[in-house]
């Protein structure tokens, strides 16, 4: 009886450890990719502004999942400039202007 008991209990363990491995980490930090959208995913004409990084030393923004800087490219357009509030993209010789807000929520005091 006892040796019954221990294989049942080997085998009960062996399940459960296989169900831990199964499990996922609630604190382990988001994909980027995943959580603001893979920039290979959009078509090059179509440049969604989704953060933007402003310090005295530099100025980052975040573009289809992409950091960039001013100066890089990204798909066919160049960052021309980051500001606060947009950033100003040059493609194929037209600006284009990329808001992170919306002029409708925009309040001035």
């Amino acid at each position: 009886m006892d040796r019954r008991s221990n294989v049942a209990a080997l085998l009960l363990f062996s399940v459960l450890a296989g169900s831990v491995h199964a499990l996922t980490d609630p604190t382990r930090p988001t994909d980027p990719g995943s959580y603001f959208g893979d920039a290979k995913s959009h078509a090059d004409s179509d440049w969604f502004l989704q953060s933007i990084l402003s310090s005295p030393q530099r100025r980052i923004a975040v573009i289809n999942g992409t950091r960039v800087r001013e100066g890089d490219r990204i798909g066919s357009a160049r960052v021309v400039r980051i500001r606060d509030s947009h950033v100003l993209l040059n493609s194929r010789g037209r600006t284009l202007t990329l808001h992170l807000f919306p002029d409708s929520i925009k309040v001035r005091p």
